[in-house]
């Protein structure tokens, strides 16, 4: 099962942007994702961050998520 840590978070509106740290490659718009409490979180758009090594690029991705009161450090996975 993969784990993705939230290492940020950004409010937009009533949704949130999350930049998460993983394997992201099967992260994409539509996709539902579940937190330790089992709460369900939908993936609206996915984002490109800028990276100045292109190596990184698979280490972290961000995404808009509604709603969500996620915060730092908590943990998602795909459902």
């Amino acid at each position: 099962m993969d784990i993705f840590k939230i290492i940020d978070t950004f409010r937009i509106g009533d949704n949130l942007s999350v930049t998460f740290e993983g394997k992201c490659e099967q992260i994409k718009n539509g996709t539902k994702l579940t937190d330790n409490h089992g709460n369900l979180y939908m993936v609206v758009s996915v984002g490109t961050t800028r990276h100045n090594n292109p190596s990184d690029i698979s280490k972290s991705t961000t995404v808009l998520i509604s709603p969500s009161t996620l915060k730092k450090g908590d943990l998602l996975y795909i459902q």
